[in-house]
């Protein structure tokens, strides 16, 4: 089962684990959305403290960001995917799918929002 965080809401799903970020990614890009991936792990304490800047980005930014969380534990593809060997790692894509920026550790929201507005959000 995939843990997945999406727009403030934990989704579960049996469906293949790349497939649900596949498709997240993939209807984004058709929104002309911006994403952020939280890739990390239940349990971990940055990770954890990473919820509540998740949620008020997915709040504040609701028509132009698309915030994904990735679990590791149920999720081993993504992670390799976007070459992540630390987490939490947050990965931003801009409109187009190409990722334009990464940090390791906790984030901010005060952080990210100048990252955001580079992306013109």
């Amino acid at each position: 089962m995939l843990l997945v965080f999406l727009m403030g809401v934990f989704l579960f799903t049996e469906q293949g684990h790349a497939g649900v970020v596949d498709d997240t990614l993939s209807n984004a890009k058709k929104q002309g959305k911006v994403v952020m991936l939280e890739i990390g792990s239940v349990g971990c304490i940055p990770c954890d403290k990473m919820k509540p800047v998740m949620e008020k980005l997915s709040t504040n930014y609701k028509d132009k960001l698309e915030v994904l969380f990735i679990d590791i534990r149920y999720d081993k593809e993504s992670p390799r995917r976007f070459g992540v060997t630390v987490i939490p790692t947050q990965v931003f894509l801009d409109k187009t799918g190409k990722e334009f920026h990464r940090h390791i550790g906790f984030y901010d929201y005060e952080e990210i929002t100048p990252v955001l507005k580079k992306a013109g959000l």
